[in-house]
């Protein structure tokens, strides 16, 4: 049996009540007491090396946790100025603990590309420390395909200054839990966010997608868009809350959840917020649970569609659309030829 030096979160914490990690990890899980494996490859121009581990007493659980076990920091840095048409990519973390710190110097534009393929009965607690330097613009996509029995949390920390940009797309399957969490403070004028995100849930998989913007300057315009379909027993959580200080004047910032539930087995959670100071804004949310339209199913039937076919051409074009802003149409293809493959299971 392990022994963990702190607790893990538990339903009794408000912000983990739908994500009961506690619960969910066996004392026999692979990685509970270790680091994980990475594996970064990286454009040439841009160097990874490794850090001590920084710690405050306001640290968290989890990442208290990390720093016990993970080692030392993955240290990713990108020079001011610096372009590649080839991206940054982070593997591994199948079980363990892990570190990374990404840090774009002014100007940089980067893609990262994030893939989490876990071992079966592991347990994965990672996080990245990511930091944009002025008019740097990261573009973040995240491709998550654990194992049903995989425990996985994924934090990410970013800190963005003036007129810098994250372009963020995920696509996830779940696992016995994880949790995929984003946590960006914008520090700096004009701050630009796109958020969006694709889950897919079957069996008894639970995927939880919180996230939270703190904004502290004016000017941002943040956009965040998670849609989700669920069946079987499956369990969906969504998190999401913008909190816009007083010197956030002008901030134009959205955020929808819209989710399908194919069985009425399965479940949704979710919870959008608002928390507002500044008086002139401009700032919205919006969340919608729902089935398949019938309408539209008898339609497409009635010109000899058959159903699961019609089915899956109503779920890859409700889902699919979270994935309109991302440039590169290569990856953007591929992450919709892993939905349409997911369909075709169901």
């Amino acid at each position: 049996m392990t022994h963990m030096p702190h607790s893990l979160p538990h339903r009794g914490v408000e912000a983990w009540k739908w994500s009961d990690v506690n619960r969910a990890v066996a004392d026999d899980m692979r990685g509970l007491d270790a680091a994980a494996p990475v594996q970064i490859f990286v454009p040439e121009g841009v160097t990874v090396t490794r850090t001590d581990v920084q710690t405050s007493a306001n640290d968290t659980t989890l990442y208290k946790l990390a720093s016990d076990y993970a080692g030392q920091v993955w240290d990713i840095v990108v020079p001011d100025g610096f372009t590649s048409e080839n991206p940054i990519q982070i593997e591994g973390l199948t079980h363990g603990h892990a570190q990374i710190s990404l840090r774009l110097g002014k100007g940089a534009k980067v893609q990262l590309v994030e893939h989490y393929d876990g071992q079966a009965g592991a347990f994965v607690n990672s996080h990245l420390n990511i930091k944009l330097a002025e008019t740097a613009v990261l573009d973040r996509v995240i491709v998550q395909t654990d194992p049903e029995d995989c425990v996985r949390i994924a934090t990410t920390h970013v800190t963005a200054w003036a007129t810098s940009e994250l372009i963020q797309h995920a696509l996830a399957f779940g696992g016995k839990l994880s949790r995929l969490e984003t946590r960006m403070a914008g520090m700096g004028q004009g701050v630009k966010a796109t958020i969006n995100a694709a889950y897919l849930l079957d069996g008894k998989r639970h995927c939880d997608m919180t996230s939270y913007i703190d904004l502290a300057c004016p000017d941002g315009h943040i956009r965040q868009n998670v849609k989700g379909v669920t069946e079987d027993k499956a369990r969906g959580v969504f998190q999401g809350k913008f909190h816009v200080r007083r010197p956030a004047q002008h901030t134009d910032a959205r955020m929808r959840h819209d989710c399908i539930m194919l069985s009425e087995t399965s479940e949704i959670r979710s919870k959008p917020e608002l928390e507002i100071y500044a008086d002139d804004v401009v700032c919205e949310h919006g969340n919608t649970i729902g089935a398949l339209d019938e309408s539209a199913l008898f339609y497409m039937r009635q010109r000899g569609i058959p159903l699961s076919q019609a089915r899956a051409m109503l779920t890859e074009a409700f889902l699919g659309s979270v994935f309109d802003t991302l440039e590169d149409e290569v990856m953007r293809e591929s992450l919709l030829e892993k939905l349409r493959g997911w369909l075709a299971r169901s």
